[in-house]
């Protein structure tokens, strides 16, 4: 094997690794951003929604 194959595999192991965090956490119904009204990590009303008093953890 060329060097240039190692570099496809690893390419190819990136995207695959990449495609199976974006299907774990799409099922799992989480998203990498904040709110989806004002895009803040720490909105009260997200907090609101998951029961928490404030929104930081």
């Amino acid at each position: 094997m060329d060097w240039q194959d190692y570099i496809v595999w690893a390419i190819g192991l990136a995207v695959a690794a990449l495609l199976v965090r974006r299907l774990r956490c799409f099922v799992q119904g989480r998203r990498k951003s904040g709110c989806a009204s004002c895009d803040s990590t720490h909105c009260p009303l997200k907090a609101a929604r998951r029961g928490h008093k404030t929104g930081r953890r």
